[in-house]
C-alpha cells in the first residue's frame, strides 16, 4: 500500500512540474507564432495550462503535500519542457518564425501528450 502512496504523490509531482513546463513551452510558442489565429488560440491554452498549475497547488495543500519537493520524475519532466523550449528558440535564432511556429506546434503536442495523461 505504501507503495502506491508514493506512486500517486510522485504523479502529483510529475504533473505539477509538467503544468509548470508548459507554461514556460506556451510562452516560448506564443513568441514563435508567425500567425495570429494561431497565437490566440495558444494564448488561451496558456491560460488553460496556469488554471491547472493553481489546481494543482490547491490539491498539494489540501493533502498537505509540499509544492517545491524535487523528484527524479519531476526533474525528467523539466528537462524535457526545458529541451522544448531550447528547440523553439533554435529554429527562431536560425529559420525565422514560420520555421519556429511548426516547431512549436510539434513541441506542443509533445508537452500536451504527456499534459493528457496526467489528468487521465
Amino acid at each position: 500500500m505504501a507503495l502506491k502512496a508514493e506512486q500517486l504523490k510522485e504523479l502529483l509531482y510529475q504533473g505539477l512540474e509538467t503544468e509548470i513546463g508548459g507554461q514556460q513551452i506556451y510562452q516560448k510558442a506564443i513568441e514563435c507564432a508567425d500567425n495570429d489565429e494561431v497565437r490566440e488560440e495558444w494564448q488561451k491554452y496558456l491560460s488553460e495550462t496556469e488554471d491547472h498549475e493553481r489546481i494543482l497547488r490547491e490539491t498539494f495543500e489540501k493533502i498537505g503535500l509540499d509544492p517545491e519537493v524535487e523528484t527524479p520524475g519531476r526533474e525528467v519532466v523539466r528537462s524535457k519542457a526545458e529541451a522544448l523550449v531550447s528547440a523553439m528558440q533554435m529554429a527562431l535564432d536560425k529559420a525565422g518564425k514560420g520555421a519556429a511556429q511548426l516547431v512549436a506546434a510539434e513541441s506542443i503536442v509533445e508537452a500536451e501528450t504527456k499534459d493528457h495523461q496526467n489528468w487521465e
